[in-house]
């Protein structure tokens, strides 16, 4: 097991930012929710400046320092992102400091090491400043205690400025489980959506220009002697992070990418709730599996359109690049584009989507499955994950392989089943893999990943064709018919290549047996 570094033992902030019109935020202390909270009566103006090198080196290893001052009175704080993040915990420091410039010195040695180390010894320097009028007010719910903060307005980096309008929710004491359910709430009761960005994300971005990237998922490290309880709180939160994280690049510039893994995000989340839902059953993950599979088929046709246009453009184009009814035939796709990608914002701004994701959380901040569990199944939680994962890919494994016969006869729907069989196969391959041997488990996955993409370019041609019959009109009708006798000879006629894939699925090693 690996040891914590000096930063990963130090204080540990745990902080939900909600995000609102001003007009919305005037009024959020006369809800009823907030009824007991006890509210600072005078507002105060506070001015941050945030401290990196020329190259943001710090920024790049998930530190930020900021000088903020309140008055006469200076705080330097800095943060952190922790090892196992969950997007709402940080790592953070804090000290009165009564200079201009930075000196971390005064978090002590180990720290000030690992800021050195981060910066090479490159000198600090302000790169953008925050300014805000806030608001404060204590809220003690049960045994915990919340401090919320309304924060009204702007990041300024040169002559660059971004609004700020938000309201922060920070555990000052107490169950974390309390602060996600508290928030919950609220954004359902005031109108208000989840915001994953910090002040200094959006600073830094703003600094250098640059636009919001979407957010792949990453390898998941489990420890080899996890437990399921612990590989399932790790494996749900790792979806959970990566649909939450790819928001800000839709709502910000309709990035087709951010799409495509939100929905990535939220198959990877269905296919591990119901992953651990078949193993224990009755853990009450089955409310979230809904609530995700809503936000998908919300989603979805923002990438449906994304995928045809390509194909389109890719393929049927650039055999007849003389048709000009391809114009009106993209020109109308475009349109439908415009408007799922309005639906989509629509979706992930909708407080629901919020408090699906805020619930979520909650529940695993609780560990919400023990009240739902018998004794035995209670008992299971502490079981090996790896004894877990052995069955659970080879149930997966044995479905596939059942479904793959015939394959080249089979009819669209159970080619569809069987993709969809390969996707929960190569996702559970990702979640455990840190648990076998990688060689193994990347050969494997390659094979699965190749049969699922043969499967793929079959189903986004049964899609396409769907769309083009929806498009079709007088004057994309000559454009329409070839995309539709384009798709027609991928759907009766699959490209030779796709038996190859499923031999070669067949003959790649299982690695966990």
């Amino acid at each position: 097991m690996s040891t914590p570094s000096p930063l990963e033992k130090s204080d540990r902030e745990v902080e939900v930012k909600l995000e609102g019109s001003p007009d919305l935020l005037a009024s959020l202390f006369d809800l009823e929710l907030l009824a007991t909270a006890t509210v600072r009566p005078r507002a105060q103006r506070l001015v941050a400046a945030y401290f990196d090198t020329r190259d943001d080196a710090l920024d790049r290893a998930g530190i930020s320092l900021r000088l903020r001052k309140n008055g006469a009175r200076c705080l330097m704080n800095l943060k952190w992102t922790l090892q196992k993040s969950d997007g709402f915990s940080r790592g953070e420091v804090e000290a009165p400091f009564h200079d201009d410039q930075p000196d971390v010195s005064i978090f002590g040695p180990e720290i000030s090491e690992r800021v050195m180390r981060a910066t090479g010894g490159e000198a600090l320097v302000p790169r953008f400043e925050t300014r805000v009028r806030r608001r404060t007010a204590e809220l003690r719910l049960s045994s915990s205690v919340l401090e919320i903060v309304i924060d009204e307005g702007e990041i300024v980096a040169s002559e660059s400025r971004v609004k700020i309008s938000e309201c922060e929710l920070e555990l000052k004491d107490g169950d974390p489980a309390t602060l996600f359910s508290f928030a919950a709430q609220l954004t359902m009761r005031a109108g208000l959506r989840l915001n994953p960005s910090s002040k200094s994300r959006r600073g830094f971005l703003l600094a250098r220009g640059e636009k919001p990237a979407e957010v792949r998922a990453t390898g998941l490290q489990l420890e080899t002697a996890a437990s399921i309880e612990d590989a399932m709180r790790a494996v749900i939160q790792d979806c959970l992070t990566q649909f939450v994280e790819n928001w800000p690049a839709l709502l910000d510039r309709d990035l087709p990418e951010s799409v495509h893994q939100m929905r990535v995000a939220l198959r990877r989340l269905r296919a591990a709730l119901g992953l651990f839902e078949k193993a224990l059953p009755g853990t009450g993950f089955k409310r979230f599996r809904e609530d995700a599979k809503r936000a998908a088929n919300a989603l979805g046709p923002a990438r449906d359109q994304d995928v045809f246009i390509a194909l389109v453009s890719e393929g049927p184009l650039k055999a007849f690049p003389a048709e000009p009814s391809f114009q009106a035939l993209l020109a109308a796709s475009s349109a439908e584009r415009l408007d799922a990608y309005r639906k989509a914002r629509e979706t992930i701004c909708a407080p629901e989507t919020s408090r699906f994701v805020l619930e979520l959380q909650a529940f695993l901040a609780s560990r919400g499955w023990r009240n739902q569990l018998g004794t035995d199944d209670l008992k299971k939680l502490g079981r090996p994950a790896r004894s877990l994962a052995d069955e659970a890919l080879e149930q997966l494994y044995r479905r596939a392989r059942k479904l793959g016969k015939e394959l080249m006869a089979a009819e669209p729907d159970q080619r569809h089943r069987l993709r969809i069989i390969l996707k929960n196969l190569r996702y559970a391959s990702e979640f455990f893999a840190s648990l076998y041997e990688a060689a193994g488990v990347r050969k494997f996955a390659k094979a699965a990943g190749a049969l699922q993409d043969a499967l793929g370019a079959h189903n986004d041609s049964v899609s396409a064709a769907r769309l083009v019959a929806q498009a079709a009109a007088p004057s994309t009708s000559p454009a329409a018919g070839i995309v539709m006798g384009w798709c027609a000879r991928e759907i009766t006629s699959p490209e030779p290549y796709l038996n190859d894939q499923w031999l070669a699925f067949k003959s790649a090693r299982c690695f966990w047996r």
